[in-house]
């Protein structure tokens, strides 16, 4: 009869399963940056509709409305409103 002796913590194995782990977690990045985008309050929003001043032959932008992952956003321009923004929607009230 044998005497009892404790199993040894291989550290090797517990690192290789950790990032054997993290592999397959970064393997579906498409999804995790599916989630983070319609999660997160900051995110890039697209231009809709924008009111404007004509000014000589430029087109002062007033204000615009974008389309984000948390509905329509509308933001008061100074001047301009690029196609896509990335906007805290937090910070301004929903249309």
């Amino acid at each position: 009869m044998s005497h009892y002796k404790p199993k040894r913590i291989r550290w090797g194995k517990i690192v290789a399963g950790f990032f054997r782990s993290l592999a397959g977690i970064l393997e579906r990045w498409p999804l995790l940056l599916i989630a983070v985008f319609i999660l997160s309050p900051v995110g890039p929003h697209m231009l809709l509709n924008y009111t404007y001043e004509q000014r000589g032959s430029y087109k002062y932008m007033l204000s615009c409305q974008y389309l984000g992952s948390r509905g329509f956003v509308h933001y008061v321009a100074m001047g301009e409103c690029p196609y896509f923004k990335i906007i805290d929607s937090r910070e301004f009230p929903k249309r």
